[in-house]
């Protein structure tokens, strides 16, 4: 899909943010983070089903062993963050941008992911399975063995990223461009690859999947 047909809205925030005074009421027993700027902090044990956060900036921040499945998460930045081994599972994310940041072992499975950016992530093993997908876009980043199985796939465009390994199943592909990308050793259902706009080095690589014998 052509970039100059598809545009990622940014994150819409609302007022000028308020700094964090105490992590306890504002974050950890918050069930609404709402207009916070949020620095240079971790935040340890968060189990949060349902959790709201709008309209927030996250820069620096370390997240360590939070649960935040069926998270509302809409018009935050995410900045030089560490979210290794976050649950989002079944979430809600709107306008939303990870940069720089980490994301190894991510679970974003049964997600619905609209207008989505990834910048300059390290995002290796992560989940999307089951998502849906209506407007996210991957650029500079390593998806190395991450997983996209069965994603309702709506607006999907990738830019120079890693995706070795990564595991794309019964996930259509169509006008999906992966010419800029890695995706020596993908996993990709046969019958998804109709339409993907490759190279034809990697065309030779999906020759696989067809079982032929070049001489």
């Amino acid at each position: 899909m052509s970039s100059k047909t598809f545009k990622i809205q940014k994150p819409k925030f609302i007022d000028d943010f308020e700094e964090i005074d105490d992590i306890n009421e504002d974050i950890l027993d918050a069930y609404k983070i709402q207009n916070k700027l949020v620095e240079n902090i971790t935040i340890s044990d968060k189990d949060d089903s349902g959790l709201v956060i709008d309209s927030c900036i996250f820069k620096n921040v370390i997240f360590d062993n939070c649960n935040l499945r069926n998270i509302d998460l809409l018009d935050t930045r995410f900045e030089n963050c560490d979210l290794s081994n976050i649950n989002f599972r079944g979430g809600s994310i709107h306008r939303v941008e990870f940069v720089n940041c980490k994301l190894v072992g991510g679970s974003f499975d049964e997600c619905n992911l609209t207008h989505v950016l990834f910048e300059s992530v390290l995002a290796k093993y992560s989940n999307f399975s089951y998502s849906k997908f209506k407007g996210v876009y991957i650029t500079e980043s390593n998806f190395n063995e991450a997983v996209f199985q069965q994603i309702k796939n709506e607006k999907f465009l990738l830019n120079n990223s890693d995706f070795t390994n990564s595991y794309f199943n019964k996930t259509p592909l169509e006008n999906t461009d992966f010419t800029t990308c890695d995706i020596n050793g993908i996993n990709v259902d046969i019958n998804d690859i109709a339409g993907m706009i490759v190279t034809p080095i990697q065309a030779l690589e999906l020759t696989t999947l067809l079982k032929l014998i070049i001489k």
